[in-house]
């Protein structure tokens, strides 16, 4: 009877080992960088005069700054929040922009759309189906879209030159606690993730995001591995009597 509890209990210590070590979870942050573009470091990849861009749009490094003109990088920088202007920065992110657009930095980006990209790799997270989730703060507003299919709040790339007032019309927005939602169409490994910054409010222009992505393991898998462990298990008790 004691080495039926023992085994028991045994099995079950398993089993639950076995369920935890099976999921794992990858997390993100963006953050500016002059590469490599992974993993949250977000790269320019240009920009569109036409707010609204529909991915990936028709794009070019060359925009304005207070007016004038001005040829951005691939590079992306860390940016302030302009003494609480912004929220955030999320935990284990940064704002981020082209260039220094934060608010109070008396650069005042162009209307039109701004285009970032990273890689986001999920292998760490373990095989088998991936469920993700995206909390994201942006200024004016942005979308998303993971491998090229979008996932993300797309509520203003339909709105005119001037209808955003400071962020504020519309989500996601620079304001709050930002936005989440469901991360769809996330592969095993390395996939591609674009955000484009709708600005059409003048002034401040800059993205800040965090991405997770946790592996889902499936109930027969667990289920039978689960029974291989008992069946191990038992096996080693006959022997410890013997």
């Amino acid at each position: 009877m004691k080495n039926l509890l023992k085994l028991s209990a045994l099995a079950a210590v398993l089993v639950a080992s076995a369920t935890y070590a099976s999921a794992g979870t990858v997390t993100i942050g963006s953050s500016g960088t002059s590469g490599p573009f992974t993993n949250g470091g977000l790269q320019f990849i240009g920009y569109n005069s036409t707010p609204g861009t529909i991915f990936p749009g028709v794009l070019t490094l060359n925009t304005t700054i207070n007016g004038a003109p001005f040829v951005a990088t691939s590079a992306t920088t860390n940016i302030g929040t302009g003494g609480g202007v912004w929220a955030g920065p999320l935990a284990g992110s940064s704002w981020v922009s082209f260039t220094n657009t934060a608010p109070g930095s008396g650069n005042v980006a162009a209307n039109g759309s701004y285009v970032y990209m990273t890689t986001f790799d999920t292998t760490a997270a373990g095989p088998g189906a991936l469920t993700g989730s995206m909390t994201i703060l942006a200024d004016d507003t942005v979308s998303v879209f993971v491998n090229g299919t979008a996932v993300g709040n797309e509520e203003e790339t339909a709105q005119p030159v001037g209808a955003d007032g400071h962020c504020s019309a519309g989500v996601p927005t620079c304001l709050g606690t930002g936005t989440t939602f469901a991360l769809t169409g996330l592969v095993n490994g390395v996939n591609n993730m674009w955000f484009v910054v709708e600005q059409t409010g003048l002034l401040s222009e800059g993205l800040d995001f965090t991405a997770t992505a946790t592996n889902v393991p499936e109930p027969s898998t667990l289920l039978m591995l689960g029974t291989g462990l008992v069946g191990s298990a038992g096996a080693l008790f006959r022997r410890i009597r013997k």
